[in-house]
């Protein structure tokens, strides 16, 4: 059921293009929509894709779904018929309006510009708030180059690098926009993409994607729509301290203590706090001043890579090749007799393995892609489970402890100098000498190290990976024994979450509003950018904005 005055919009499900037709989506759907309608054409003088879908499963002939919304000249339809079209309001929306609740007299600070505190920056500029967000990072253009420098010569900048900086990790990965649930936040995020620039297809193509160039290109455009909105954002500025108040008898958020570019004391009522995945001083530190953390499941494992036709001709069949097929992803999964999931994570088609080091003496990798993914090599982490009390001590240090040994295990066995450790995977599975990888395997990195991958995990991790490859083969011809792996893949989800009440605050110091993939409560761009807004609509609801001018003492 839908408001009366959209009853004219109808949603029909179903429609069909052949890999041919596709080029020629918009006209044809009018063709189909109009004979479903039983209209002529010129009747239709509103349609917008609401859903599209690649249907190829094997023995078949691939082809396109559409979901699509029309309207109809002179016509209103029943409601029992209409569903109601997306929405196209700003983030603003998505922010309740201000309770009667305390009036803010500073403004409220965002740690981290990743997904989660870039959008809730924006939501509280926009909605009168202006925040201050400070980022231990560089702007991305200074980041890209910082990252272009590590990778070339291994000199690594602790806090520039392939994880922090503007726009977080994801700035520097596939570029992937998926999203699980069914969170109403999740179009919003994608409809502000669209209006900074993106393509409008990341709106209905059921695995939307806008690559790494492409973010590079759209950050310096969200920047200024939050410093428009009379948001503040200061670079090189990272978090050494809180500071903690009693109040009301409870503990409560009384400001942040910075250093680098910009030192001091930032004083603050309420403070949105999103650190990236793998910022473990950080972590540490929150645990030192009290904060209530628990560690959590994550996974760890290695990250494979094919040339891209393998996987094509396993999905496509004989239609691997045609130039209206996106290059083919996958999405494995498999569980040992121990009861340990192992499954592939962040699939990468058309894109590269990256060496995303962001600790000294430590490494870790990632999948990168770029907006027309053509590379022709497809890569993918395998990852194993791992769990407090099974595999660590059932504490947030201890799970960012045994994190990090392992990372520390991979960068001794890529020679101590951030070349990636890597081996065929026949090697891994058989216990060959370590082979180097064919000269097609050039992932983005100082250089890479043949080595015994097998060693750098724990022994049910490396049985149960071997295991799980020898299934996969059984899946994807080839998958075992033309590939490439590399070490190691460890930042899946963080193995922390800085726990959270309903109200979206840390459930023992108020004020503090912790959000994102490092605070625990995300997983990608896409639902760190939704955890960002909720975290924002959540301080809206407690506090009302400033009055005034704001004068940020920084």
């Amino acid at each position: 059921m839908i408001e009366k005055k959209q009853a004219d919009y109808l949603r029909i499900n179903g429609l069909k293009l052949s890999l041919e037709e596709e080029p020629l989506e918009k006209e044809l759907l009018k063709q189909r929509a109009a004979r479903v309608l039983n209209v002529a054409e010129d009747q239709i003088w509103y349609l917008d894709i609401h859903k599209k879908s690649l249907d190829a499963r094997k023995q078949a002939k691939p082809f396109f779904f559409y979901s699509i919304d029309v309207k109809i000249r002179g016509q209103r339809l029943d409601n029992r018929q209409a569903e109601e079209p997306p929405t196209k309001s700003g983030c603003k929306d998505y922010t309740t309006s201000p309770s009667s609740g305390a009036r803010l007299l500073l403004p409220p600070l965002v740690v981290g510009a990743g997904p989660a505190g870039l959008f809730a920056a924006l939501a509280l500029a926009e909605a009168g708030y202006k925040p201050l967000l400070i980022e231990q990072g560089q702007p991305v253009q200074q980041r890209y180059h910082d990252v272009k420098t590590f990778w070339q010569s291994g000199k690594l900048d602790q806090y520039s690098n392939v994880q922090f900086g503007e726009g977080g990790a994801g700035t520097f990965s596939d570029g992937k926009l998926t999203y699980r649930g069914k969170d109403p936040l999740a179009r919003q995020v994608l409809q502000t993409l669209v209006e900074l620039g993106a393509s409008p297809e990341i709106l209905y193509w059921h695995k939307p994607h806008i690559g790494s160039d492409k973010l590079r290109e759209l950050l310096p455009l969200l920047r200024n729509r939050i410093i428009a909105a009379g948001g503040c954002i200061k670079f090189s500025t990272h978090v050494s301290d809180i500071m903690l108040c009693r109040h009301g008898g409870s503990w409560a958020i009384e400001g942040l203590k910075v250093g680098g570019a910009y030192s001091g004391e930032l004083m603050a009522q309420a403070v949105i706090f999103a650190p990236g995945n793998g910022a473990r001083a950080t972590m540490r530190m929150l645990s030192e001043r009290g904060l209530a953390l628990c560690a959590k499941p994550f996974a760890i494992g290695l990250r494979i890579e094919h040339d891209q036709s393998l996987i094509d001709i396993a999905q496509y069949g004989s239609y691997a090749g045609h130039p209206a097929l996106p290059p083919a992803d996958y999405m494995l999964k498999y569980r040992t007799a121990d009861n340990r999931g192992f499954y592939s994570f962040c699939m990468c088609p058309g894109g590269q393995i990256v060496n995303a080091a962001s600790e000294t003496g430590a490494l870790v990798t990632n999948g990168i892609s770029l907006a027309a993914r053509v590379s022709g090599r497809a890569n993918s982490a395998l990852v194993g489970e791992v769990r407090p009390v099974l595999d660590f001590e059932d504490d947030p240090i201890a799970a960012l402890t045994w994190q990090q040994k392992v990372e520390q295990a991979a960068y001794a066995a890529g020679g101590r100098n951030y070349a990636l450790p890597v081996c065929l995977v026949e090697d891994f599975l058989y216990g060959a000498s370590p082979q180097r990888p064919p000269p097609e395997f050039l992932p983005l990195s100082v250089g890479t190290q043949a080595a015994d991958l097998r060693s750098l995990l724990p022994e049910a991790l490396a049985e149960g990976l071997a295991a799980a490859l020898k299934y996969w083969n059984g899946k994807i011809k080839g998958f075992a024994n033309q590939a490439v792996l590399a070490a190691l893949e460890s930042r899946t989800s963080s193995p922390v979450r800085i726990l959270r009440g309903s109200d979206g605050q840390s459930i023992n110091v108020a004020g503090f509003y912790p959000a994102g993939e490092g605070a625990g409560y995300a997983g990608g761009i896409l639902s760190s950018a939704c955890d960002g807004l909720r975290a924002a609509a959540a301080l809206c609801e407690h506090y009302a904005p400033l009055k005034g001018n704001v004068e940020y003492r920084i």
